[in-house]
């Protein structure tokens, strides 16, 4: 990248929204430029399937920053919050580490404060959004079970889904002989440009960075590449620290630094995709003689009611084999049962319920699933085979409630290579929180005692969970209680919109990413369709 930039729109950010966007704008003949902190990811570099993989994930490829520690990250100030950030800064972001589980937030979702009397609605509805969640679908390569009562209604036909498998078709049972309600897991799979019938999942191994289909399903595949061969611009390494703004408060450049320097980048409109943390620092670092506080933050909500998915895990440990590793065994399921607000559960909202693959064999060498490590020397190998595939794990993700005091904000301790601030997280789980993983743990060890398990363990706050940063930069009508407004556009800065999920006003119990992508595609509209204004 050398010298000053301009195009009708400046993306910040290529991961699954900022790629999407990118995407969309290109193909309707918007000059569009995208800035990445990151670069291009090394699959080959990763080694899946390859000796040493599981120390690699565990080291340089770990979802966390502050254990990755690459060039291209910067840290994260994690002191104040029991839960750690586990975000991308590459082509394609977090998709590059994802489970590519991509469920649709549900109707009620959108109205929580009208249905339950909490949080605040959005100012859309899921109809709204529907149209989006079909492209989403169709451009990563969904595959997904009809038929789900509790799930939405789709019009484009799915890609064939795996096997559940063994260990799914066991916790399957239970679930019918409790009455409970579920589903296998809807996954992003990934298209093949040149033969979509070959875009399958091959499920030979666990569900992770660098399997063929993870890759065909990234935003760097599934987007990014079809942005630039539309037209787009993408410049990688390109570190964006600060946004300037003309006298009519309106965004004029992105001042980005790089390996060989500072530059600007201009545009006529610029997007913000840096995930729910790099972008309310971005707009905090951003603070001018007109925004004290931070860029677009007259509302005093830049980086508050920061939403993060609390998870608890169950294992299961069983006397045989559940076939968990074997090839055909990937897609995990997922009940819904307990979703929705049961007034005699005393708490709000709810929960969902996944059944994943077993833990590696490199995370049970080193701590046995939920439990003491394994013993190293004599011994070792004997332990390990009485663990190894006879473990089934329940996940619970629960609905997280936005709190004012949870919050992204600019750490005092810690600043990165430009010497700029680093984000801090600010995080508190509530008693309602925990009363809501409490009750789940309770029905996940109930499930799996169904199943037969012989024994089972609890982690009751998972701090590696980090991965759904929400809520940051929200959603709203009224300029005093929100950031920006049904489209993503901010309500104090004209041209500049943020369209990742900073923006979202509840978070549901589901991953947040499909929603996402599917707001970034529908704000991508609205600026073609807007493209001569002023």
């Amino acid at each position: 990248m050398s010298g000053d930039i301009e195009a009708d729109v400046v993306v910040i950010g290529a991961g699954p929204t900022g790629a999407a966007a990118a995407w969309r704008l290109a193909a309707a003949g918007l000059s569009v430029v995208c800035l990445e902190r990151g670069h291009w990811f090394d699959y080959a570099a990763l080694g899946q399937g390859e000796p040493g993989y599981g120390r690699r994930r565990r080291a340089t490829f770990n979802d966390n920053p502050n254990l990755r520690r690459h060039s291209d990250d910067y840290p994260v100030d994690d002191s104040d919050s029991p839960i750690k950030p586990m975000i991308g800064n590459a082509v394609g972001g977090s998709s590059i580490y994802w489970a590519a589980h991509v469920p649709r937030y549900r109707p009620e979702d959108f109205r929580v404060r009208s249905l339950d009397n909490v949080g605040d609605d959005w100012p859309i509805t899921y109809e709204d959004i529907a149209p989006y969640y079909d492209l989403n679908e169709t451009e990563i390569g969904l595959a997904s079970f009809p038929g789900d009562p509790a799930g939405p209604e789709r019009t484009a036909a799915p890609l064939s889904m795996p096997s559940i498998g063994p260990a799914g078709r066991r916790l399957a049972r239970a679930f019918d002989s409790l009455g409970w309600h579920w589903w296998p897991v809807d996954l992003a799979v990934g298209q093949d440009a040149d033969d979509p019938r070959t875009a399958r999942c091959t499920h030979i191994g666990p569900c992770e960075p660098g399997c063929p289909a993870r890759i065909r399903a990234g935003a760097d595949r599934a987007y990014m590449k079809k942005a630039l061969a539309a037209g787009a611009r993408l410049h990688t390494g390109a570190r964006v620290i600060g946004l300037e703004h003309d006298a009519a408060h309106r965004v004029a450049a992105a001042l980005v630094a790089d390996d060989s320097g500072t530059r600007r980048v201009r545009g006529h409109r610029f997007i913000l995709a840096a995930n729910g943390m790099g972008t309310p620092r971005l707009l905090l670092l951003s603070a001018s003689k007109a925004f004290p506080n931070g860029l677009a933050n007259s509302s005093g909500l830049v980086g508050r009611n920061l939403m993060l998915h609390p998870h608890a895990r169950v294992d299961g440990y069983f006397a045989e084999r559940l076939g968990t590793w074997t090839p055909g065994q990937k897609a995990g399921i997922v009940c819904l049962e307990f979703y929705a607000t049961r007034a005699e559960n005393g708490f709000p909202r709810g929960f969902k319920m996944q059944l994943n693959a077993s833990p590696a064999p490199a995370d049970i060498a080193r701590r046995s699933g939920s439990a003491a490590p394994l013993p190293w020397g004599a011994g070792h190998h004997e332990a390990f085979a009485e663990q190894f595939d006879r473990i089934a794990s329940l996940n619970i993700c629960i609905e997280d409630l936005a709190d004012r005091d949870n919050r992204i904000t600019l750490s005092s301790e810690l600043a990165d290579r430009d010497g700029l601030p680093a984000p801090k997280m600010i995080y508190r789980l509530s008693d309602a929180s925990r009363a809501n993983l409490d009750f789940a743990m309770d029905r996940a060890e109930q499930v799996l005692n169904m199943s037969g398990a012989t024994a089972t363990v609890r982690d009751p706050l998972k701090a590696q969970a980090g991965f759904h940063l929400m809520g940051t930069a929200r959603m709203g009508d009224d300029p005093d209680n929100a950031v920006v407004d049904a489209f993503g556009r901010c309500h104090d800065v004209g041209n500049l919109f943020i369209v990742d999920s900073s923006i979202f006003v509840t978070s549901g119990a589901m991953n947040p990413t499909s929603t996402a992508q599917a707001l970034a595609l529908r704000t991508a509209d609205h600026l073609i369709a807007t493209r001569h204004a002023p």
